[in-house]
């Protein structure tokens, strides 16, 4: 028997095809301009390649650095993966996510949150369900303190 899909079935489908198309783009297979120099001239790696951000679309928006990166990835993507969530969680006609539409938010829950980490400096493969990310968004209210917090990146104020 076929599964029921709920009236936000394309909408998450599409929130899961960019959250998956960003990881790709950003985090791509190691190849042999991500190992570091072995040449004595060029000394050892001590910051992040921060060209490989220019000119990187997420989200829809083009970004040049990490930071910014971080933020779209925050903002533009986790924040309308678990703002559909809580849309359909709160809807005032009960609406029923399928299984599969289920995955599909927690894997894009969880790509969103491998691309900000990877803009934060950090190899990261979250294992997050959106459910845990709306209820961190309600005591947060910041879907940046959100990302933070659930990859390990939050920085204590001193």
């Amino acid at each position: 028997m076929a599964e029921t899909r709920s009236r936000y079935a394309d909408r998450i489908e599409s929130l899961a095809a960019d959250a998956r198309a960003a990881r790709d783009r950003l985090d791509p297979p190691r190849d042999a301009g991500e190992i570091q120099s072995t040449d004595a001239t060029d000394g050892p790696e001590s910051a992040p390649d921060v060209s490989r951000y220019a000119g990187i679309e997420l989200a829809g928006s083009e970004v040049s650095d990490p930071e910014e990166a971080a933020l779209v990835a925050a903002r533009d993507g986790l924040g309308p993966v678990v703002g559909a969530y809580v849309e359909a969680r709160t809807a005032e006609e009960p609406v029923w996510l399928s299984g599969r539409e289920l995955d599909r938010l927690h894997g894009a829950t969880s790509d969103w949150l491998a691309v900000y980490a990877r803009c934060r400096g950090v190899d990261a493969d979250p294992d997050v369900t959106v459910r845990e990310a709306a209820e961190l968004l309600i005591d947060t209210h910041d879907i940046t303190d959100v990302a933070a917090l659930l990859t390990g990146t939050h920085r204590d104020d001193p």
